[in-house]
């Protein structure tokens, strides 16, 4: 199972020194689609901590793939019991986690679906801002519940370390200044169904960042669960993301459009930024087609690929940053399934 961590951190392209640092920029919002494979662990590991890393990751093999849908709170079966989150995910549509996403912080509210709910009294600290090469920080947890008809008390704590940096070479291409940030999550849960019990689960978790995607694009995980002392099981997950979302995209509206549309970048000409509007209607089998949106320049390469995931139907507005690239006429193309259309724009330093 994926930990909650690769689709909770958050992180922002800036680059300082060369390296990558985690802002709120890039916070979940409804609307975006985490999509990762699960794959084979043999011959993987994390490598040592440090800076100027290099991670080869290049023989990978699929086992299955899933995907993360992030939604608002108020929209899910459990919402009135995480009141504070302002957003949720799910894989299934049945059950769902909370957060509480901030300028300063990711909170974890706790999870809920059937027959279980558990509000987080005390959130847990999941990622605080600016965050980057050798930031670190602390944090513990906990709520009551109930289980099966037992009441339960859960503790926990959190540390969190960006513990490298380096190239990541991964099946889609290599990925200079990635930041990988190391979590530890210990969490006990206490309760007495006529014989006291405890449970221990420590995750151990190593995630790779890099410029230009939203969510990480690649992942280790150690797992490790006890019952009052005895090791029960352990196990090794790999989770790889050849889609992550790239930087910049948000749904401004959930109401179903009638049809595609590709908006004229505003504003146009522009400097240093402009922002590109489109919509996907319903029908359009967004569960197997691809919507891209990407950038040429006059003579038809391609310079940057701003959209390239699964969408649900929707209006959603794209950020393109000029810097990098010079005063000139480009053209942008939408495609998705068998639409496609083409606009230009102008970039005037």
């Amino acid at each position: 199972m994926k930990t909650i961590i690769t689709f909770l951190i958050i992180l922002s392209a800036q680059i300082s020194f060369s390296q990558l640092t985690l802002t709120n920029q890039y916070n979940p919002v409804p609307g975006d689609i985490d999509s990762y494979a699960i794959c084979d662990t043999t011959n993987i590991s994390q490598g040592p901590a440090g800076a100027n890393q290099v991670w080869s990751f290049l023989n990978l093999t699929k086992i299955d793939t899933s995907d993360i849908h992030f939604v608002t709170s108020s929209s899910t079966p459990y919402s009135a019991q995480f009141t504070s989150s302002n957003t949720a995910s799910t894989n299934d549509n049945s059950s769902y986690t909370y957060f509480t996403t901030s300028a300063a912080n990711i909170l974890f509210n706790g999870s809920g679906g059937p027959g279980l709910v558990v509000p987080y009294t005390d959130p847990q600290l999941f990622m605080q801002y600016p965050f980057s090469f050798n930031s670190t920080f602390t944090d513990n947890f906990g709520c009551s519940y109930v289980a099966n008809g037992t009441p339960t008390v859960r503790t926990g704590s959190t540390t969190v370390t960006a513990d490298a940096w380096g190239t990541i070479n991964l099946p889609v291409g290599s990925f200079a200044n990635a930041l990988r940030v190391k979590y530890i999550i210990t969490t006990k849960d206490s309760s007495n169904p006529g014989t006291p019990v405890v449970t221990i689960t420590t995750n151990t978790s190593y995630v790779w960042f890099v410029p230009g995607k939203k969510y990480p694009v690649f992942e280790i995980v150690y797992s490790t669960l006890s019952f009052n002392g005895t090791l029960f099981a352990s196990s090794k997950t790999i989770n790889y993301n050849s889609r992550s979302t790239p930087i910049g995209i948000q749904q401004i509206s959930s109401e179903i459009p009638q049809g595609f549309s590709l908006g004229q970048n505003y504003p146009n000409p522009f400097n240093p930024s402009t922002k590109i509007k489109f919509q996907i209607p319903a029908g359009s089998n967004i569960r197997t087609d691809m919507v891209s949106l990407i950038i040429y320049d006059i003579l038809g390469k391609q310079i940057k690929t701003l959209v390239c995931q699964q969408l649900q139907p929707g209006t959603y507005e794209v950020d393109l940053e000029g810097n990098g690239l010079p005063s000139g006429t480009f053209y942008y193309r939408l495609t998705a399934g068998g639409f496609s259309e083409t606009k230009k724009l102008t970039l005037v330093k």
